[in-house]
């Protein structure tokens, strides 16, 4: 019975007078402890459901099992006319087995999970970002060259079967900091998109000379697909010639040099 205790039935649960003797048929009031200020128990209840206000030993003189109080104490005291003696429940055994058995008995495990669902999410879970904080962090191993660690990763993708090529890892990020792509099958390593609200002249990819982000940029792909590199740019089917447009011709040129005349 949902929280009550089971209570006598049991060798030790008996109704004696002031010899030592049991006593048939004998009734005993129910107390919630010792003391003389004590409360009467009698949220009480049979094994057959009834309610029961007081305890009625069988003719044996034996206190029959029944039901303690709702509130799941463990411990009652009964007078059977001769003093206060104590009941303990007999169903410890039964019921701690039952909470060894449970899966959350103590709810640590749905705790953990409330506590955890603001951290570290589950398959499938959200979470909500706080302006101008953090999300996570990694503290790598101190830098004592200037490569840095090069076999250590802060995360990286992996697959448990072979691939064609022998290769099971694929994306990770370095120790170092450099960003590896290598994508699985024929899919496309690297998708960099915009935002809708950039401008064409915006910035879709930037390389910096220094740290990312710090100047001089030596090479840019704008929002609209326009190309910028501040040094040559070198290709198979590009050769040395120049390239140069306006109204006034190259100030040195050379031998292969093209001028697209305009504005003159």
């Amino acid at each position: 019975m949902a929280d009550r205790n089971l209570y006598g039935g049991t060798p030790a649960d008996v109704a004696e007078n002031e010899a030592g003797v049991r006593v048939a048929g004998a009734v005993g009031l129910v107390w919630d402890s010792p003391e003389e200020g004590a409360t009467q128990v009698t949220d009480l209840v049979d094994l057959s459901g009834t309610p029961i206000t007081q305890l009625v030993a069988d003719e044996r003189g034996v206190v029959l099992p029944f039901w303690g109080p709702a509130d799941g104490r463990e411990a009652l005291w009964v007078d059977f006319g001769v003093g206060r003696l104590k009941l303990t429940s007999n169903s410890v055994g039964e019921r701690f087995k039952a909470h060894t058995e449970a899966l959350d008995p103590h709810n640590s495990k749905q705790y953990t999970d409330d506590q955890l669902n603001g951290y570290i999410p589950r398959r499938g879970a959200q979470l909500t970002m706080e302006r101008g904080r953090t999300w996570t962090g990694f503290k790598i191993p101190d830098v004592v060259s200037s490569v840095g660690d090069t076999t250590g990763d802060v995360f990286k993708l992996e697959t448990d079967g072979k691939t064609p090529t022998g290769h099971q890892q694929f994306t990770r990020l370095k120790n170092n900091g450099a960003m590896y792509f290598d994508p699985a099958g024929s899919h496309v390593p690297v998708v960099v998109g915009q935002y809708e609200g950039v401008s064409d002249n915006g910035s879709a990819i930037t390389v910096s000379r220094g740290r990312a982000g710090s100047d001089p940029i030596v090479f840019r792909v704008r929002a609209d697909g326009r190309v910028e590199a501040n040094g040559t740019i070198a290709a198979p089917n590009i050769g040395s010639a120049r390239v140069f447009s306006g109204p006034t011709p190259p100030a040195n040129p050379q031998v292969g040099d093209v001028w697209v005349q305009y504005g003159a």
